[in-house]
């Protein structure tokens, strides 16, 4: 018994773990826009910036890496560096 439910409790965390990706892209800002907290890279990605990520200082044209989470399939960034 207590081997299935080990079974079954690994397989849910794998589950819930897939539903949220964590991963980087790198591409230069195209749009980037305070009243919606979006972001846009020129090979046309959008993400939703969290709370976290300071909107002030990023331009359109400067190169960034964006770290972001894929839920619900919608990109959530939590990070934004400006390369140099």
């Amino acid at each position: 018994m207590n081997k299935i439910l080990a079974t079954v409790v690994a397989g849910a965390m794998i589950a819930s773990a897939s539903s949220v990706l964590a991963a980087e892209s790198k591409g230069k800002i195209e749009v980037i826009d305070p009243a919606t907290n979006t972001l846009m890279l020129d090979d046309g990605t959008v993400y939703q910036l969290t709370k976290k990520v300071a909107v002030q200082g990023l331009k359109p044209g400067q190169e960034v890496t964006v770290s972001y989470e894929t839920k619900d399939g919608k990109k959530t960034a939590e990070k934004v560096t400006v390369e140099k």
